[in-house]
Order: C-alpha cells, then structure tokens, then sequence
C-alpha cells in the first residue's frame, strides 16, 4: 500500500481469522461524544502497521450495525523506514432509539491466502433525544370545552339487503375476473416490475460511468461494480454482493465475464487501470440476463 487506502469488498475477503499478531495497531473512536437521531457521525478509524504488510480498510458493503454508512473520507498513506499509517473517517447514522450505541470496526491484514481481522477496541456514543417526555393525557381544567354540547338526533337507514347483495357482487365478480385473468395480471406486474428496475440500473450505472471515465480511480469503479452487483442480486436471487468475482464466476460459466470482473478487479485492488470496455461489457451482460428473464416470464 503506497500513498492510498484500499478498502475490502464484504465478503470478498472469506473467513477472516479474528486474531491479530503485534505490531498491528488500530485505533477506531467517534470524533463527537452524542448526536441526535438521523444526524451524521463522524467515526475516525486509524491503523500503524509494518511497512511490508497490506492492510485493507472496511467499505461502504461492509455491516456498521446499528448504525448505517452515509460516505467516508480518506487520507493517504504515511509512511517512515519502518511502518505506515493509514486512516479514514466514516460518515455514519443512526435510527434505533439506544440511549447508548457502541461500535468497533476491523481492518484486514493480507498475509498469502490468509485474512486476519485486526479490531479496535470499542467505542460509545450517546443518544440525544429532542422530545424529553410525552404527556399520558391532558388535565381535565385544560380540556377545550365546546360551548353547545345539545346532542342533535340524526335519522339513519341502512339498507342491509342492499349492502350484502352488492358486497356478494363484488367478492363473485373479482374471483371470476381472477380465474379468467389472475395469470395475466400477475405477469403485467411482475413485467413492469422488471422495466422498471432495469431502467432504474441502466440509469444509475451510466452515472456511475460518466464519473469513472473521467478520473478513473478505484474508488469510483468500486462504486460501479456494487451498483451492477445490486442489480443482479435483485434479478437472479444470487447473493451478488456477498460473492467475490471468483465465486460469480464460478456460478456463471461465462469466460467473458471472468476477464471482465478480473480486469476491474485490478483497477480496484491493484492500482491498476481497468478499461471502460470491462464495465460496458457487464452493462451488456446484465441486459441479456434481464431479457432472458423477461422472456422466462412472458412464457412461462
């Protein structure tokens, strides 16, 4: 790691062991002592670590439970003869009602094809609350007291034959509608489901990729790839986002795709430059999958 921070996809990493061999030393702390709810929260989280080891950050996939990752901020590397120091400050909220919240977070030491999770000790923020107290009920001396309270009689029919013929109506007539069309009406909605989930991913990607292609960075193609993992998760009912590129292809089969993923792979994790053809290439992908899908459902 030289100069810049990378950060671990969740999940691509494997089954990290939790132990962690010194000098590694990581430090993680809110930078404010309390915060009301849904305000953001700034948490510093720092690591010293010998020069010749790799140290990955948590990223934006990664589980900050209870509270969730609104953005993060990254400084670069510092480095003398002997160790380097890396930190970043996440932007985080929270929604659960603790008046105390406590968090800890891991960095990951690569070491060959082993993973160690190194943690920093645990750390607590308290709750503000903006309504100290809610009143139960309201004095009987305070209540607002209409100045005529004369009941004023009002004469009601109802028609119950009239009710009861037109409620068996309606229930009869929509299981009928049902059984002629409920197979047709499931497919309309499950259709435009997909259209509108496809044009949301096509929206969103390309947005992505007009940022990339103008600083390509491995933030920023991080940020690309999770957008098409999301996708994808949602249309096949594969865990994407949870799978390494690996473990995708593995599922997949498709030799396009692995040269695809390990190209964007190295522009993540190696400093590499990746090409925009490997990210249109999974825009590509990704509407084949939806038209079969599509197809699938038309037919089936």
């Amino acid at each position: 790691m030289k100069g810049i921070i990378r950060f671990a996809f969740f999940g691509l990493l494997g089954t990290c062991s939790a132990l962690a061999q010194e000098p590694i030393q990581v430090r993680g702390h809110f930078i404010t002592d309390s915060a009301g709810i849904g305000e953001v929260i700034p948490y510093s989280l720092a690591a010293r670590y010998p020069k010749s080891q790799q140290v990955l950050f948590p990223d934006t996939t990664f589980s900050f439970a209870p509270f969730d990752i609104a953005g993060k901020k990254y400084f670069a590397t510092r480095s003398n003869a002997e160790t380097s120091y890396d930190s970043v400050v996440y932007f985080l909220t929270t929604f659960e009602i603790d008046s105390v919240q406590r968090l800890m977070l891991p960095v990951f030491v690569l070491a060959n094809k082993d993973c160690v999770s190194v943690y920093s000790a645990p750390d607590s923020i308290k709750l503000n609350y903006r309504v100290a107290a809610v009143p139960d009920s309201v004095s009987v001396e305070r209540l607002p007291l209409k100045t005529n309270t004369a009941y004023q009689k009002v004469k009601w029919i109802l028609n119950y034959p009239l009710v009861l013929l037109a409620g068996t109506i309606l229930v009869v007539a929509g299981v009928v509608v049902w059984i002629v069309f409920g197979k047709r009406i499931r497919k309309y909605f499950v259709l435009r489901r997909l259209q509108k989930e496809y044009n949301g991913f096509i929206l969103r990607f390309n947005q992505a990729l007009d940022k990339l292609s103008g600083d390509f960075n491995g933030r920023k193609a991080e940020e690309a790839l999770v957008v098409w993992k999301r996708y994808m998760e949602d249309l096949e009912n594969n865990p994407y986002t949870k799978f390494t590129s690996r473990e995708i292809i593995r599922v997949m089969s498709d030799p396009h795709l692995d040269n695809a993923l390990r190209s964007i792979d190295r522009g993540i994790y190696g400093g590499l430059s990746s090409s925009m053809d490997s990210f249109r290439f999974l825009q590509a992908y990704s509407e084949q999958r939806y038209h079969k899908k599509e197809a699938e459902v038309k037919h089936g």
